[in-house]
């Protein structure tokens, strides 16, 4: 094989925003990709392979490296690529080609200054895998997954089932960004199933988390999948209302079928629930992850606070963040009410848990319209698997009553484009407008569906049809601003073209019904589409839906079958759907694609072994098949006019797919075939699924008493006619399929199966069946159908005596039909008169196909008080208290006889006479209890008579004397006999009984068509052919004894129609013979039952079954046997037969301790059909799957079976057709067939026995079929448990194919006391194919001991120098750590860290691939019981190792060499050790803790030594750091199994389990890959890493040449030089320039150490190992990374410890001064109406709120400046190689122990108004990551929030960023922001000295917070300002007059002028009422004379007078003149 090593690359000049850049390496055609790392200088260290096969490497070999950017939101933007010639590894294949700094090329073929470095090396299979076969099926075979090796701790993934499952969920937060609001306190609401989780609260707009959280499940995967994940971001300082920031979320299921079950880092914007203008509010950072048993955590090797770029996690196909998913609800049908009145429906979606309901309204019909539009806001991808649609009647108002529901899977609505390895970019979910089906009642049971598809709605919604919705969906990318439930217009143009109904027609054939349990009532099928057919609702047209009532025969072996033979019933329905012909031709050209290629791949995989012929062929017959299906064109969909956009969308997606198969179909090459294949079956599976399928689907049930008990469903496409051809049309129209019926969820026996049905069906336009003919042959006919019926009364039979019976009644006598009643149907007429036709189906006798019957009639006795015992009132009855004969009058039935006479049942607890004695209880007088021992109160007693009867043997057959009985002519004219007697609910017979008191007959009368027509007669059968007549209350005037009675009846609804019965008569009857052969089986799970239990398998054929022998105990029983079944009647045309064949069924079956049959499982297969043996050969034995109980394959059968036609040439022959041979009483496998068998040799390389308990001298057995051979028995296991001689030899017959080889059987045998031998321990190796070689290879060389075990061995011995050791160097082992992972951020840059590099594995040095599970000298075998359990303990364990392979028959042929070196007895074991364990740290612990967290410490446990103390203990952590060394002593192999626990600390309850792993040491020990120690780099001698092995490289070279039986190297010390395995290297190669550092050692070990590190071995590691937990089995419950060092004492001292202490922060000093402000938002305005602000600044480091400062106020700051000339002090602990601050403190005061915080080193500055009554105002908030902060701006006016960005669209504009701890002192101007209506602001600038000190350095230079003392470095001075503060109290009234005459004057002006006008108004108003009542009143003229007007006229008019006379006094005056006389 080829493997390369991707370490680094280096991107210049560097890309902005940063890449995220994967290598895709081409070799041969095929691509293979390192994984997508992040930054602009990548560091993958990743290995690649490719198999090269039979192809080895060419001169002009070479691979194509191409560098993309997978981050770029287009297609991956292409960097550069570069091809490297493999030319050097041809000349030198064991070298390794280094590739370090190659430029890449870029699209112009020109150099650009990008480099790769890589290694290319090409690795051996004998260095790997020891196998002499080309593997063309590649490893994604069984054999391939059964030949992993076992991992310790490591459980391999289990398929999910409908059984209950262990999960876990993880979540975690590390932090928020860009949180929207001011001032906020955010805390983060983790809603899980339901579960709340909360998160510490923190301060500011980009908190800090790191928190993570657990909760496990143990639920049905299915509804754990639907289970939902929320996320919430809330303001814990808001009010509840306005809390919520933002949300996201997601369900379990679609991070359970993401990569890896996880969602990594992963940016996840934040959106408000509703709100469509919303858009995002921030955004989180967090992982999810969903485990099952057996999945493994991802090892997140990044430190939580790791990148500052924000790439939100978003679509491939469409680079947005947010979109609308609007659900137009348009109208339903066919909805289904249980009861029959107005409703109030709803539609409720749901998505994600957000549900949104349309508008309640009133409907009385079933057809409701809603013309609403739902609005969901979604991000994209949308993370969910479903969408949930509901119909809900809320009459009650609760809207709890579900009328149906259905579920949509957004993978098929939508693409990504995924299945398209080309530009395809996918499309947006689209649905519609289409209908959906909603179902509900019962469910079917669960089953896991393939890979990549979504769970059927069945499954998830129900069996029932209860109508459909008819809906559409749209996704809009632009903002939405409508409301979030909106009206559409009742008149909808665009999908009326949907309301247009086809009628379709549905007719089926029932040909066979076998394999059922005994239903001891009748029962009958019933075939629905929709409502339509079924008869139970009567709201649709009556249709022929239902068969006949038939009873089940018994098949004479354990199993049931309905005795259809020739008369098969048919029932054919009509109902009315849309047109979805064009939908359904392109659905059905996929499945034609999908079925052929899925059926050439179960071909494929049977075939086991590589080498055969046949493999090829397959290969290629796949190929043209699938390239020929692929260029099948599609029909098109963008001309279709009723193509809704899914359908176009989808039919481009399909189309490109189809082209790209049959491309990569033409390029194929058979390797790895089966891979390939399966990946091509993938992505077909993942477009074939059509949701847009109206159609429902056809239900089949079986029934009992009226009740539907198990139903079988089958797609309405799969059997839908296209006049396009057969292509187009279903792949089972008008064809047979096999159905098996399964019992709905929750009900049936387990393990049984319900029926196995053999049907016929074509569904399609009735307008297209004209010509339908179904069968090649056969007729149909139709009747109907009465029973006449009479009672025997006074010995007469009549009608007196029917009481509720009608005359003439249905077969069950519940409906009265009259003959007269009977009309024909519309388009039928009658062809005959009613004749009288005995139902011989429903005569037969149940007991037809038995041997022999065992009868019983029951004698009764009863008693008075005192009486003696007489014979009861009716004294002999069955077992449940009827009436039967005495058993002298019990007759014999023909075809049978008695051997024996009645005899006393007496084998059951009664007395010697039989008698069992009760008390009878009333009504009927049966006791409820029978005892043996009579009482006196006892009133009743009964005996059992039994006799067996047994059957007359008969030319005939069982099977022909049914036949014959069915078939005989018992039609009659009308009035003739032909009577049936007995009673309903038991059977009838022909002859009566002398007990018969009722019979009944049969009428038929036959109906024919009456003309030629369009439309197949049979779809014109609707409508009932009796009309219905109202059932007639009862009369008063019966008696009430009368009507007592007719109350206790129940007929049948009267309005259930009366149907006619169609049957296709087939009259020419086909004979086969069918030949199964059974070759052996095998268990596929190895730690479950291991030895079957006398197996034996039963072979089952439509009514047939027959048996093999049973065998021994066997682990794989070989029956090699062939079952015959001869004289097969089947009635079908031979033709139909070929092409669908009945199934054969093998059951593997096995007795329990009490030899109870116990079924194991079931294997199910079509026969090959031969009609003819001209060119027959043999059919090929196969393995197929054997499946227990929920589809689970547990185990295989190798065998094959074939049906053959009796035609009349074979029949002349002597039965069986086919010779087979005949040998102890069985027929044996045809040799054609049979495995042929070679002489091979078994060696077996016997090293010990493991953790065996109580055993005392133990010895191996190794059988293989009938051979076996023993070691010797180990004399003191307990001192030394490896056995005395190891290496043995066994020769037996094998298999030529390995396929066929029988299993390997290690047994453990303990020889006890007495001689007595038990088998204490058992392993099977059922797969031997890993074993097999080549024993004549050259490149071959056997397993040996490792190198410091072999012969001579010098001790190294160290000579440290204490002063050496206790020097303290620049860097530590975690620089090292972090190195390897990559960190730039933790690590220091240091100039030689390429010398001291070491590994990181992210799970255990076993699980790596190179290293072969470190069992490359033995493999370790889990020994089991003998006879075990279901997960049985493991009981020991056997290292050893196998070695396969033929020997020559020819005893003078040259014997092929042994693969096994036998070494003599190492006195060397048990090894004493010294072992050091080194404890890392641990990430992710399960919490153990209300709080969340745990307390871990750690325990090494080694045979009985215990290290570990639980006061070391780390509190409150989920990833302690440990940094731990433990050393011990032990000897290997007595003390291997290290196991390391972790225990969470409980100050008062007992300490719980966190979880723990098991190294075996001797593993590590014995391996040649060097596990003990590993590598290191270089050879250092001095410095802070030393050597520390005890065996210098040049000493381990030698030894490693030696163990691979290479001589030895040879140093030259003058050319520094090796010469090794042939090869001279030069040290040169290795180090073009000397080497600068000065603690490496000498040149002749730094050339040993470089060549040691390309011999693949294990270099200087951590290994990451996964903790596992009994209370959680197979649930990973966290990881530990470690590593483990051994050295053998016998080889001196080892080097010093590695010193892996943790880090400690050092503790610095944050001096912060505030110096000014600028630009702050002024809030408040003054008197004077000016804007002022009391400002104030606030500060604090982010995780230390508590020490909180302030700085003084500046009041009335009328600019937005301030001074304030203040120092803020902080302190800090703080690790610079992690950026990282740390704190440890309390969280409650009643806390134990501290809880340490590891948080960002983050200041946060806000800037406040002062205010005194009311709460102060918030302004601006600043804050700055100190070791990533922006260079602080000179000027305000350069100061923007420009400086804050850190992802700029321009890259040459981005603003120069500093590390504080870098710079120590800045001084500047930063900005601060606000939101302001959800954006952010900028509200003021701040000028800051930011200084950080080291705690020395702050003692040296003290400082005071704020001004106080010491003032200094620098001194602050009080700064200057405006004595504004104090400007009222100097001179208030002048300020006062200022203020009223500058401010208020106008104000004051007015209220002035409208007080002088109140005044006015007020006057007026209170002088109004006087005014007018005086000028109206006049009292003048009332109190005074007249006044004489004349005169006083005349006398004006005579003088010259003014004015004033007028007035009041001169008038008084005049007035008294006038009264004087003149």
């Amino acid at each position: 094989m080829l493997r390369l090593v991707v370490q680094s690359a280096k991107i210049n000049p560097p890309l902005s925003p940063s890449p995220k850049p994967c290598l895709t390496i081409y070799f041969r055609d095929m691509k293979k990709r390192t994984r997508v790392e992040e930054g602009n200088d990548p560091i993958w260290n990743e290995t690649l392979i490719w198999h090269l096969w039979n192809q080895p490497l060419e001169n002009d070999s070479f691979l194509q490296v191409i560098l993309q950017d997978a981050g770029s939101k287009k297609k991956e933007r292409f960097i550069g690529l570069v091809t490297i010639l493999l030319k050097p590894l041809v000349q030198n294949p064991n070298e390794v080609l280094f590739v370090n700094n190659l430029n890449l090329l870029n699209h112009s073929m020109m150099p650009t200054e990008c480099t790769v470095t890589l290694q290319v090396a090409q690795i051996h299979h004998q260095d790997i895998e020891k196998t002499d076969n080309e593997d063309l099926l590649g490893i994604t075979t069984r054999e391939m997954a059964q030949q992993k090796l076992m991992v310790p701790g490591v459980i391999m993934d289990k398929t999910l089932s409908s059984k209950p499952q262990h999960f876990q969920v993880r979540l975690q937060i590390f932090e928020a960004r860009q949180l929207l609001g001011n001032n906020i306190k955010p805390v983060v609401k983790i809603t899980i199933a339901g579960k709340q989780h909360l998160t510490r609260i923190k301060m500011g707009n980009n908190p800090f988390f790191n928190e993570i959280f657990f909760q496990n499940f143990y639920e049905v995967p299915a509804k754990f999948f639907d289970e939902t994940i929320l996320i919430q971001v809330v303001n814990s300082s808001a009010t509840r209302s306005k809390a919520e920031i933002g949300r996201f979320q997601t369900d379990i299921g679609f991070i359970y079928y993401s990569p890896d079950h996880t969602l990594l880092r992963k940016w996840l914007g934040l959106c408000q629930r509703n709100k469509a203008s919303s858009g995002v509010r921030g955004y989180l950072k967090v992982t999810i992850c969903a485990l099952g048993v057996g999945d493994q955590a991802l090892v997140d090797q990044k430190p939580p606070y790791a990148g500052t770029q924000i790439q939100i996690f978003k679509s491939t196909s469409a680079p947005i963040k947010l979109a609308y998913l609007q659900f137009f609800i348009y109208c339903a049908e066919d909805l289904h009410f249980r009861k029959q009145q107005s409703v109030n429906l709803v539609v409720e979606v749901e998505l994600i848990g957000d549900k949104l309901r349309t508008k309640q309204q009133m409907y009385s019909i079933d057809n409701p319209i809603w013309n609403q539009i739902l609005t969901f806001q979604i991000q994209l991808p949308c993370l969910s698997s479903f969408i949930k649609f509901r119909v809900l009647d809320c009459s009650r108002g609760d809207c709890q009553e579900e009328v149906g529901k259905v579920s949509v899977c957004l993978n098929h609505i939508s693409s990504t484009g995924q299945e398209i390895e080309g530009m395809y970019s996918g499309f947006l979910p689209c649905f519609g407008p289409s209908f959906l089906i909603l179902r509900g009642g019962k469910k079917a049971p669960f089953r896991i569906p393939e890979e990549g598809t979504c769970i059927s709605d069945s499954i998830k919604d129900g069996l029932a049809y209860r109508g459909r919705i008819f809906v559409e969906i749209i996704t809009q990318i632009k903002s939405y601003q409508g409301t979030v439930i909106k009206d559409l217009s009742h008149e909808v143009t665009k999908v009326e073209r949907q309301q247009y109904r086809q009628k379709y027609g549905l007719c089926v054939i029932f040909l066979s019904c076998t394999m059922m349990p005994n239903f001891k009532d009748l029962i009958q099928f019933e075939v629905s589409m929709g409502h339509y057919g079924n008869k139970m609702d009567l709201n649709y047209k009556p249709l022929v839906s239902t068969t006949q009532y038939s009873p089940v025969i018994y098949d004479g072996n354990i199993y049931h079958y309905v005795p259809w033979y020739n008369t098969k019933p048919v029932v054919a329905i009509t109902s009315n759907w849309e047109d979805v012909n064009f939908r359904m031709n392109c659905l059905n050209l996929l499945h034609i694609t999908r079925d052929r290629l899925k059926a050439n791949l179960d071909t494929l995989k049977s075939i086991r072994n590589p080498r055969d012929p046949a493999l090829l062929q397959q290969w290629k017959k796949l190929l043209t098949e699938l390239t020929e299906d692929c260029q099948c064109p599609l029909p098109c969909m963008t001309d279709q006019p009723k193509a809704t956009q899914l359908d176009k969308k989808k039919w481009k997606l399909r189309s490109l797919l189809l082209q790209e198969l049959a491309q990569q179909a033409k390029e194929a090459q058979p390797r790895n075939i089966v891979a390939t294949v399966e990946g091509w079956l993938h992505r077909l599976n993942a477009v074939l699924p059509e949701p847009q399928e109206s159609l429902p689907d056809v239900m089949i049930w079986l029934m009992a008493k009226e009740q539907r008990v198990a139903y079988a469903r089958v797609p309405a496409h799969t059997v839908l006619f296209s006049p396009g051809g057969a292509q187009h049309s279903g792949k089972f129209c008008g064809k047979i399929q096999n159905l098996l019926f399964q019992y709905p969820e929750g009900e049936g026996q387990k393990d049984t199966l319900p029926a196995h049905l053999r049907i016929c069906m074509w569904l399609g336009n009735v307008t297209d069946s004209k010509d339908l003919q179904l069968l090649q042959q056969g007729n149909m006919v139709v009747y109907a159908e009465t029973y006449e019926n009479q009672a025997k009364y006074k010995d007469e039979w009549g009608q007196q005596g029917l009481h509720h019976c009608p005359n003439f009644s249905d077969v069950m006598g519940r409906k009265a039909l009259p003959k007269s009643d009977f009309r024909a149907p519309p388009g039928w007429h009658w062809q005959d008169n009613w004749i009288v036709e005995p139902q011989r189906r429903l005569l037969l006798d149940i007991d037809i196909n038995k041997s022999k019957v065992l009868e019983e009639v029951y004698e009764n006795q009863s008693r008075d008080a005192k009486g003696p015992w007489v014979p009861a009132a009716i004294p002999n009855t069955n077992v449940n208290g009827q009436p039967v004969e005495a058993t002298e009058n019990v007759k014999c039935p023909q075809g049978w006889h008695f051997k024996n006479q009645w005899i006393v049942e007496l084998n059951h607890a009664v007395d010697s006479e039989g008698w069992e004695y009760g008390v009878g209880i009333p009504p009927l007088g049966l006791p409820q209890i029978w005892s043996s021992v009579e009482k006196t109160y006892h009133s009743c007693r009964r005996r059992r008579w039994v006799r067996v009867r047994f059957r007359d043997h008969s030319e005939l057959g069982l099977e022909q004397e049914t036949l014959s009985f069915l078939q005989l002519q018992g039609l009659a004219n009308e009035g003739e006999e032909g009577w049936e007697y007995g009673t309903f609910g038991s059977k009838f017979h022909l002859d009566p009984q002398p007990t018969s008191r009722f019979r009944r007959r049969c009428w038929h009368r036959r109906l024919a068509p009456n003309k030629e027509r369009d439309v197949a007669p049979i779809f014109l059968l609707e409508g009932s052919l009796v009309k219905d007549t109202p059932t007639k209350e009862p009369e008063m005037r019966r008696s009430w004894h009368q009507f007592k009675e007719f109350l206790k009846r129940t007929p049948e609804d009267p309005r259930i129609p009366t149907m006619p019965f169609i049957y296709c008569i087939l009259n020419k009857p086909h004979y086969y013979q069918l030949f199964c052969y059974i070759y052996q089986a095998r268990n596929l799970i190895s730690n479950q039952i291991l030895t079957f239990q006398g197996p034996f398998i039963r072979a089952v054929f439509l009514n047939h079954s027959l048996c093999t022998q049973t065998l021994q105990n066997s682990t794989a029983p070989v029956w090699a046997q062939t079952l015959i079944f001869q004289h097969l009647l089947l009635f079908e045309n031979p033709q139909d037969t070929k092409e669908s064949p009945p199934l054969v069924m093998l059951e593997l079956w096995q007795h329990d301790s009490r030899g109870k049959e116990i079924l194991w499982g079931r294997s199910m297969w079509p026969p090959v059909v031969s009609l003819d043996l001209q060119g027959w050969v043999l059919a090929p034995l196969r393995w197929h799957p054997i499946v227990k109980e929920f589809g689970e394959e547990e185990g295989e059968i190798l065998a094959s079976c074939e049906l053959i036609l009796e035609t009349e040439k074979l029949t002349e022959t002597q039965l069986p057709i086919l010779n087979i041979p005949w040998k102890n009483g069985i027929y044996t496998l045809p040799k054609d067939i049979q495995p042929t068998l070679k002489l091979m040799a078994i060696e077996v390389l016997a090293w010990g026995l493991r953790n065996m308990n109580k055993v005392h001298y133990p010895q191996l057995l190794v059988e293989y079929g009938e051979k076996s051979l023993r070691t010797e028995p180990i004399s003191n296991f307990q001192t030394n448990p490896n056995f005395p001689t190891s290496i043995f030899f066994l020769m037996v017959s094998m298999p030529v194919e390995e396929a066929f080889a029988l299993p390997l059987v290690v047994k453990v045998v303990d020889n006890q006391d007495y001689g007595q031998q038990i088998v204490v321990g058992q392993a099977n190796i059922n797969f031997l194919q890993p074993y097999f070689c080549d024993p004549w290879a050259l490149n071959y060389r056997p397993p040996k001991l490792p190198s410091t075990f072999l012969g001579y061995i010098q001790k190294f011995w160290f000579k440290s120098s204490k002063n050496e050791d206790e020097y303290e160097h620049d860097v530590d082992w975690w620089s090292k750590l972090f190195w390897a992972t990559g960190d730039a951020n933790k690590s220091l840059k240091y100039k030689y860290k390429n010398y001291y590099t070491l590994k990181v594995y992210d799970c255990e040095l076993e699980a790596v691939p190179a290293f072969q599970g470190l069992q490359d000298f033995c493999q370790t075998f889990k020994l089991y019981q003998e006879q075990p359990k279901v997960d049985s303990p493991v009981v020991g364990e056997f290292k050893g190792l196998f070695r396969i392979y033929p020997f020559p028959e020819d005893p003078e042929a040259p014997k092929p060499p042994r693969q096994f070196l036998v070494w003599p007895q190492n006195e060397d074991f048990p090894q004493m050790c010294l072992v050091r364990v080194y404890l890392v740290r641990a990430i992710n612990l399960q919490p153990q803790d209300y709080n969340g967290l745990c307390d871990p410490y750690v325990i090494l446990k080694l045979g009985q030594m215990k290290l570990g103390s639980r006061d070391s203990y780390q509190p409150n952590t989920l990833d302690p750091i440990f940094g731990m060394v433990f050393e011990f002593t032990c000897k290997i192999p007595l003390e291997k199994d290290l196991q390391i626990q972790l225990y969470d600390f409980d100050l008062i309850t007992s300490d719980d389990e966190i979880g723990s792993t098991v190294i075996d040491l001797e593993n590590r020990l014995l391996s040649g890959f060097g596990a003990r120690c590993g590598l290191s780099k270089s050879y250092c001698q001095s410095g802070p890493f030393k050597w520390r092995d005890q065996m210098s490289p040049s000493y381990l070279l030698e030894h490693y040449a030696k163990q691979k039986g290479l001589p030895p190297p040879v140093f030259d010390q003058e050319e520094d030089s090796v010469l090794y395995n042939g090869k001279k290297f030069m040290l040169q190669s290795f180090e073009s320039k000397p080497p600068t550092f000065q603690g490496l050692g000498p040149k002749k070990e730094r050339l040993a150490l470089y060549i040691l590190h390309t011999q693949g071995l294990v270099p200087e590691h951590v290994e990451t190992r996964t903790l596992y937990s009994n209370s959680q089995p197979g649930i990973d419950q966290g990881k530990v990374q470690m590593w483990v060092d051994i050295f053998p004492k016998m080889l001196g001292p080892p080097g010093p410890q590695v010193n892996i202490s943790p880090r400690k922060p050092k503790r610095y000093e944050l001096r912060c001064i505030i110096w000014s402000t600028a630009q702050v938002d002024l809030v408040h305005k003054t008197l004077s109406r000016d804007k002022m602000s009391d400002i104030y600044i606030k500060g604090w480091l982010f995780g230390l709120e508590k020490d909180m400062q302030k700085t003084d106020i500046h009041y009335h700051s009328l600019t937005g400046e301030a001074t304030f000339n203040w120092r803020f002090i902080f302190t800090i602990d703080y690790l610079a190689a992690e950026r990282m601050c740390v704190q440890s403190q309390k969280d409650y005061i009643w806390s134990l122990d501290p809880t340490s915080t590891k948080f960002p080193a983050r200041l946060i500055i806000q800037v406040w108004d002062n205010d005194i009554f009311s709460p102060d105002d918030f302004l601006g908030v600043l804050e700055l990551d100190l070791s990533d902060m922006p260079l602080p701006a000179q000027s305000t006016k350069q100061c923007s929030l420009r400086m804050l960005e850190t992802d700029s669209k321009w890259p040459h504009l981005q603003h120069k960023r500093i590390s504080l701890f870098k710079k120590n002192t800045v001084t500047g101007w930063w900005p601060c922001q606000v939101q302001d209506k959800e954006k952010w602001r900028l509200s003021g600038k701040v000028k800051m000295t930011l200084e950080i000190l080291s705690e020395q350095e702050a003692l040296i230079r003290p400082a005071g917070r704020g001004q106080s003392e010491p003032n200094q470095y620098p001194t602050l001075h009080p700064p200057l300002r405006n004595e504004s503060s104090f400007i009222w109290f100097r001179s208030p009234i002048k300020n006062c007059c200022y203020v009223i005459c500058k401010r208020y004057r106008s104000k004051i002006i007015c209220l002035f002028l409208i007080f002088i006008l109140g005044i006015i108004l007020f006057n007026f108003i209170y002088s109004a009422p006087n005014y007018l009542a005086m000028t109206w009143i006049k009292p003048e003229l009332r109190l005074n004379p007249p006044i004489k007007i004349v005169n006083v006229i005349g006398s004006i008019k005579g003088k010259r007078i003014n004015s004033s006379i007028f007035n009041s006094e001169n008038l008084h005056r005049q007035r008294v003149t006038t009264h004087k006389p003149s």
